[in-house]
C-alpha cells in the first residue's frame, strides 16, 4: 500500500530532484540517486525510505489507540472499588440493598472519568497521526475541547500533563479543522513526544497510586476487616465457608491488581515506542522501522487481553 497517491509521491519527488545541486551529484550517481528518489516516501511523515508504508507503523499506533481505550475498564473500577469498600462496612446478613452513591466515591469517580477522558485524548491522537501519514488528512474527532475540560480532575488544573493535554488538544482540533499538513506533523514531533510521555506518566501515576496502592489496598484490608469480625465465635463449619468466600474476593482483586499492572505495562511500552521513533525518524530506513515499532506493537498487542482479564 503507497503512503500517498501517486500524483503527489510524483510532484515531491519532481521537487526533490530539481532541488539537487548539480554540482554535488555525480553523473556516474545518477542511477542509483534517482532508484533512492523513487522509493522516498515518509512513514508517520518522516523521511523513511521506501515505497510502502511498514505493517509496524500502522500496527502500532492501532495497538497504541487500543490499549488507551482498554484502560477504562481500570478507570471505571476506581469508583466501583470505593463503593466496594462502603459496603464491606455491613456486617454479613443485614440484607440491605448496597450503596450506589457515596460523597468520597463520587470524587473519585471525577477523577476515574478524567483519567480516561485523557486516555481518549491520547487515543484519538494516534488514530489521528496514522491517517494523517497514510492518507494525507486527518480523521480527527472535535470533541478534544470537551474532553480537556474534564481531565484537570484526574491529573491537576495546572499539573505539566494538564498543559500537554491541552497541546495534543489543539493538534486534535486543528486536524480536523483547519487541514492540518504533513509537514508540521514532522515539525511538530519532538515536541508532542514529550507531550505524550507527560500525560501518560500522569496515567501510570494514577493507576499505580491511586488504584492498586490505595483504592484496591483499602479494599482488601476492609474486606479481611469484615471477614475477621464476623468469624469470631461462629462453628468451624462457618469459618471454612467465610474462609473460601475470602480467597475467591482476593483473587477477585488479585486479578483486576494484575491487570492494572499489565496498563501500567503497556503504557510504559507505548510511551517508549513513540518516543523512540521521534527520537530516531531522521535516521532510520523503512526495514529498519520493523526492528524499532516491530517489539512494541507486539507486546502491546498482548497486553490488550491482560488489561480486560480482570474486569
Amino acid at each position: 500500500m503507497t503512503l500517498f497517491p501517486r500524483m503527489r509521491v510524483v510532484a515531491n519527488l519532481n521537487e526533490m530532484r530539481r532541488s539537487l545541486s548539480a554540482d554535488t551529484l555525480q553523473e556516474d550517481l545518477m542511477p542509483r540517486a534517482s532508484r533512492d528518489l523513487a522509493c522516498l516516501v515518509a512513514v508517520l511523515v518522516l523521511p523513511l525510505v521506501n515505497c510502502t508504508t511498514p505493517d509496524e507503523v500502522s500496527k502500532f499506533c492501532v495497538s497504541a489507540s487500543t490499549t488507551l481505550t482498554s484502560a477504562s475498564v481500570v478507570f471505571d473500577d476506581m469508583k466501583l472499588s470505593c463503593l466496594r469498600e462502603v459496603n464491606s462496612r455491613d456486617e454479613f446478613g443485614t440484607f440491605r440493598p448496597p450503596v450506589q452513591s457515596d460523597e468520597n466515591c463520587n470524587a473519585i469517580g471525577d477523577q476515574a472519568v478524567g483519567a480516561a477522558a485523557a486516555a481518549k485524548v491520547l487515543s484519538d491522537y494516534f488514530s489521528a497521526i496514522n491517517s494523517l501519514a497514510s492518507f494525507g488528512t486527518a480523521k480527527a474527532g472535535t470533541n478534544a475541547q470537551s474532553l480537556l475540560s474534564k481531565t484537570g480532575a484526574a491529573v491537576g488544573e495546572s499539573s505539566s500533563a494538564q498543559t500537554a493535554l491541552g497541546s495534543i488538544a489543539q493538534f486534535l482540533v486543528s486536524a480536523a479543522t483547519s487541514g492540518y499538513q504533513r509537514r508540521q506533523l514532522e515539525k511538530d514531533l519532538p515536541k508532542v513526544s514529550a507531550n505524550v510521555s507527560a500525560v501518560v506518566s500522569a496515567l501510570i501515576t494514577i493507576v499505580h497510586d491511586d488504584y492498586i496502592d490505595r483504592q484496591l489496598g483499602s479494599e482488601e484490608q476492609k474486606l479481611a476487616v469484615r471477614y475477621r469480625e464476623f468469624a469470631k465465635d461462629k462453628s468451624p463449619e462457618i469459618k471454612l465457608l467465610l474462609d473460601d468466600r475470602w480467597h475467591a474476593d482476593e483473587q477477585a482483586l488479585a486479578a483486576k491488581r494484575a491487570s492494572a499492572q499489565s496498563l501500567i505495562t503497556a503504557l510504559q511500552s507505548l510511551s517508549k515506542g513513540f518516543a523512540d521513533l521521534a527520537a530516531n525518524a531522521h535516521q532510520l530506513r523503512a526495514k529498519e522501522v520493523s526492528g524499532l515499532l516491530g517489539p512494541y506493537a507486539t507486546q502491546l498487542q498482548a497486553l490488550i487481553p491482560q488489561i480486560q482479564k480482570g474486569f
